[in-house]
């Protein structure tokens, strides 16, 4: 019995989210060695091979995300339903992780009074940036965990969502061509 593997992303029988989960748990396990001393090279894979987990955790992830992004594009066969349906995967959780960050654990963890937290130039830029990803990410807010290997810095994942954005759009070029010429 011979199956196309894209007949695989049509169901939940494909062990992707056993992929993504092994992932995700390959990147929480990498960045403990980063926040708690301050360096990857303390991690066992980085070690021995120079390389992290959370490198082969982060290949992983855009693997598998570029086959089931493809799949989602062709399954819909509209330019502008891919766009939209990218922009809900990614704006909407951002939305509410950039609130929380800045409002609940910035506001809980800095040093500074509420005011001046909150009218802060960093505070400012951070929302701008990460709300928008136009400008790149922000992972600093002003005196938040200022005592820790990477002082000030909040939710650091934020960086792969600008290489995310960046490959959607040059993913619905290239498939847009491919639908065109089909």
């Amino acid at each position: 019995m011979s199956s196309a593997l894209s007949s695989y992303t049509k169901t939940k029988d494909n062990n992707f989210n056993l992929l993504r989960f092994i992932a995700s748990v390959l990147v929480l396990f990498s960045h403990s060695f980063d926040l708690a001393l301050g360096t990857v090279t303390t991690e066992p894979l980085f070690a021995l091979a120079n390389f992290s987990f959370g490198a082969v955790a982060v290949d992983l992830f855009f693997v598998t995300s570029g086959f089931l992004i493809t799949g989602s594009f062709f399954s819909r066969n509209n330019l502008l339903i891919f766009i939209w349906a990218r922009a809900l995967r990614i704006y909407p959780g951002l939305v509410v992780a950039v609130l929380f960050s800045v409002f609940i654990v910035g506001a809980w963890f800095t040093s500074l009074s509420f005011g001046d937290y909150i009218q802060h130039e960093q505070t400012q830029l951070y929302i701008l940036k990460n709300m928008t990803l136009f400008f790149g990410v922000e992972f600093d807010l002003p005196s938040v965990f200022a005592n820790i290997p990477y002082p000030n810095a909040v939710n650091g994942s934020l960086w792969t969502l600008p290489y995310e954005v960046k490959l959607y759009a040059m993913l619905a070029v290239v498939l847009s061509i491919t639908l065109i010429m089909a």
